[in-house]
């Protein structure tokens, strides 16, 4: 386990903990009565941020996206995403050209920890910190980098989250979703020989991609 998962799986214990030691005996009462589940669905943004390196560039995608909350009590709540799969084309920068050489696919499953402000209006807004695994697959290369083999790894990190659900009657609401994440991924492309660019580069490249998108999510929500 690396040094940063370790610090989010941490904190997400210490919240958890603290939640539970000041809010023991009558949060006990409330979740044996009230359990609640939140299932949200809807499209997602990934934005990939513009200078993540001087090698790559990753174009924005967007696709069906839904999250599955259990609240805990009427702040605190444990979401888990999940989504159909982001395939991103990937530009060339290194050379200046511009060009793509290459897509990929990838998901990035995370669990987060909810806290909601509740108040007596119809919009109820929370923040989240999250521990996200990316990780990517269905890598091609294509254009001047057609032939040669390329790899993406995965990354385990933070990611935080801003939202708002807008009450449309008791059970249903309109969602916003933003997220930062933080996603630093291993990039290796090998077999350039084989490539149109074997004369310019050499055999085998490694180059760090860090993608730290911002997703913007609309969903529809119901509460139950």
């Amino acid at each position: 386990m690396s040094h940063t998962t370790g610090k989010v799986i941490g904190i997400l214990l210490i919240l958890l903990s603290l939640t539970g030691i000041t809010q023991a005996n009558e949060s006990k009462a409330i979740n044996e009565e009230n359990h609640q589940w939140i299932i949200r669905g809807g499209v997602t943004n990934v934005n990939p941020k513009t200078n993540n390196g001087n090698i790559v560039s990753l174009g924005d995608r967007k696709n069906l996206t839904t999250t599955i909350t259990y609240l805990y009590n009427e702040n605190i709540g444990i979401e888990l995403l999940a989504g159909l799969a982001f395939k991103h084309n990937i530009y060339d920068k290194a050379l200046g050209t511009g060009l793509k050489i290459a897509s990929a696919s990838h998901l990035p499953p995370t669990v987060t920890l909810q806290y909601y402000f509740k108040n007596k209006t119809k919009l109820t807004p929370y923040i989240g910190l999250g521990l996200n695994h990316t990780f990517f697959f269905k890598e091609k290369t294509t254009g001047p980098l057609a032939g040669a083999d390329l790899k993406i790894g995965s990354s385990t990190d933070f990611a935080y989250q801003l939202g708002a659900d807008w009450f449309i009657s008791d059970r249903l609401t309109l969602n916003l979703d933003i997220r930062k994440f933080k996603i630093k991924n291993k990039a290796t492309v090998t077999n350039i020989g084989n490539s149109s660019l074997s004369s310019i580069l050499p055999g085998e490249l490694v180059f760090d991609v860090p993608i730290d998108p911002i997703t913007l999510g609309i969903h529809l929500a119901w509460h139950f």
